[in-house]
């Protein structure tokens, strides 16, 4: 009997740690809200600024003629692409002709003013005086051997059509097709491949000591989000506009993009290395007496969640670097949390997939109460428009 009861005190214990563990285990919080999971990182974070900008020639090789001269075709348009060898311009060929007839004239005239000339050389041989007539025919020849060459010079200029002599891109077109090029303009204004920039919009750069020629970027065009290319800040331009800049990088390598595109640029100035980080959504501010602080939630594999306060650090607006006492890279916290969270309830995790899933619902959702708003609406509008011709009808 004794021994029995001796075990009975023994078990006590056990039982009793068994029932308070159930006890707690049931009462517990819960909230049925799903949450993201996300891990604390270790990984270098990158800081930088974003700003808007475009497509801009840097250096411009100009290409003119000497002489007016009809256009008859251009075959590029402003901002386009050209390969060395394209034809950019096509001449008119009336200017062909009027050139061939001067210079048929302007021959025959030569011809003529020669054969003069060997008739009085022969005058003068035989004692006649005509030194001043030979002096006169040997200063028109020479004026119409002149005209004759820039005639020449012009027919081959006439003879070809504007080619680009490079790699590039067309920065500006000074002609219309049907018009006239001018001697005086370029007709064509031409930039290399390496010879683009990206100027940005202007950006307030006050207090930023971190931003300084030579800062790499990535340039990202608006119509290709995701597709980001290499580059580096170079020129950094006043405004006038105290504190007010714009910047100018140079693509790191070749990168096919036209002229005045638009660009999303991401200008990298300071960076931090194997540090820990979470998501920008996943910490929260609380007001703990007098101070203002700042936690994340910790969850573990029981889906039981602890309050953890954390210290901040640099920030590039999706990841922070965090720091604190016991943190570790690959700790699961929540990425979204409300405020129904609280210390040490139990919560349910959310995939990605139920979230694009509920993402896509919502905007099925909104697409078919637009339909059906745009449906009552034409039905408003077809419903009014009878009631005024019936207005009509009765009037007349």
């Amino acid at each position: 009997m004794k021994s029995i009861k001796d075990n009975v005190i023994w078990l006590l214990p056990s039982i009793l740690i068994f029932i308070i563990l159930l006890m707690i285990g049931t009462c517990t919080p819960r909230i049925n809200d799903k949450f993201l999971v996300e891990k604390v990182r270790r990984e270098n974070l990158e800081i930088f600024e974003k700003m808007r900008g475009k497509a801009e020639a840097k250096d411009l090789i100009a290409i003119g003629i000497d002489i007016q001269m009809g256009i008859d075709e251009i075959y590029f348009k402003e901002g386009e692409k050209v390969r060395k060898g394209d034809v950019i311009i096509k001449f008119s060929d009336y200017k062909q002709t009027d050139v061939d007839n001067q210079m048929k004239d302007k021959k025959r005239i030569l011809a003529a003013k020669k054969s003069q000339l060997r008739f009085l050389e022969e005058q003068y041989k035989h004692g006649m005086n005509v030194k001043n007539q030979l002096q006169q025919i040997k200063g028109e020849i020479k004026a119409i051997e002149d005209e004759l060459g820039m005639i020449e010079k012009n027919d081959a200029l006439i003879q070809r059509n504007v080619v680009s002599p490079i790699d590039g891109y067309i920065v500006k077109i000074n002609v219309i097709k049907g018009g006239t090029g001018d001697k005086n303009i370029p007709l064509v204004l031409l930039a290399k491949n390496n010879d683009i920039k990206i100027v940005s919009d202007p950006v307030r750069l006050s207090g930023n000591e971190y931003i300084n020629i030579g800062n790499l970027a990535e340039i990202e065009n608006i119509a290709e989000k995701g597709k980001k290319a290499p580059a580096t800040l170079y020129k950094i331009n006043d405004t006038g506009v105290k504190e007010l800049k714009t910047l100018e990088f140079l693509m790191n390598s070749a990168t096919d993009f036209k002229l005045n595109e638009i660009f999303d640029i991401y200008l990298y100035y300071q960076k931090r290395e194997n540090v820990l980080t979470v998501p920008v959504s996943s910490v929260v501010q609380k007001k703990k007496g007098n101070e203002n602080k700042f936690f994340i939630y910790l969850i573990n594999d029981g889906d039981r969640v602890t309050e953890k306060e954390i210290y901040l650090g640099v920030s590039n607006g999706k990841k922070i670097e965090i720091y604190g006492k016991d943190l570790k890279e690959g700790m699961e916290i929540i990425k979204n949390p409300n405020n129904r969270i609280q210390n040490n309830i139990i919560v349910r995790r959310r995939s990605l997939q139920e979230e694009k899933r509920e993402k896509e619902e919502k905007i099925k959702k909104l697409k078919s109460e637009n339909e059906r708003k745009e449906k009552e609406i034409e039905k408003k509008v077809l419903k009014t428009l009878k009631k005024e011709n019936e207005k009509e009808t009765n009037i007349k």
